[in-house]
């Protein structure tokens, strides 16, 4: 049985400048119809980085979805269709952290939240980032605090639910499954 739903019709329902929100209709296995809402998301790059001294830079920053205060690794939406995704997570590293990196590697393709997006966010690790003075130009509404931690205490943070954004989690799991330690 193939899993599939088929589109009748499609509608925007409203448009931002980094997702547009859609309502389509579907025929479903039953032929039934039912409707789908999803975000459409020009996608995002999120980077892992590691100084020389293996500590992890992560960012702090405040998630109005949550109402909270969010710490997270550095990451960003691609600003056009096809922007690379190496070219998109260098970038937001050095705007969001003041580091930058010449040994950035892929780890891993993830959905973000295939329920309602389309979204897919590529996962990066940066090795040797060293800290760059005066580069950051954040988003004129992004406010960002920059922390460095152990990765023990990254786990620890994990374990305890104090990080809970995923796509952070995830680049974590991923680094720790390559060195084995997972």
């Amino acid at each position: 049985m193939k899993l599939l739903e088929k589109k009748i019709s499609s509608k925007l329902i409203y448009s931002t400048s980094f997702l547009d929100l859609y309502e389509d209709e579907v025929l479903l296995l039953n032929n039934k119809k039912s409707k789908r809402i999803y975000a459409s998301h020009l996608g995002a790059s999120a980077v892992l980085p590691l100084t020389k001294d293996n500590k992890v830079i992560l960012t702090k920053q405040y998630r109005y979805p949550i109402r909270a205060v969010n710490i997270e690794i550095p990451a960003g939406k691609k600003d056009f269709k096809d922007e690379d995704g190496y070219d998109c997570v260098k970038r937001e590293l050095e705007e969001e952290t003041n580091y930058t990196s010449t040994n950035i590697q892929p780890l891993i393709k993830i959905h973000s939240c295939v329920g309602y997006s389309n979204e897919i966010i590529e996962l990066f690790i940066a090795y040797d980032c060293i800290y760059i003075k005066d580069i950051r130009s954040c988003d004129e509404d992004e406010f960002i605090e920059t922390v460095l931690y152990g990765l023990d205490e990254v786990v620890g943070m994990i374990k305890k639910g104090v990080i809970t954004d995923a796509k952070t989690i995830i680049a974590v799991q991923s680094y720790l499954l390559d060195l084995k330690k997972w």
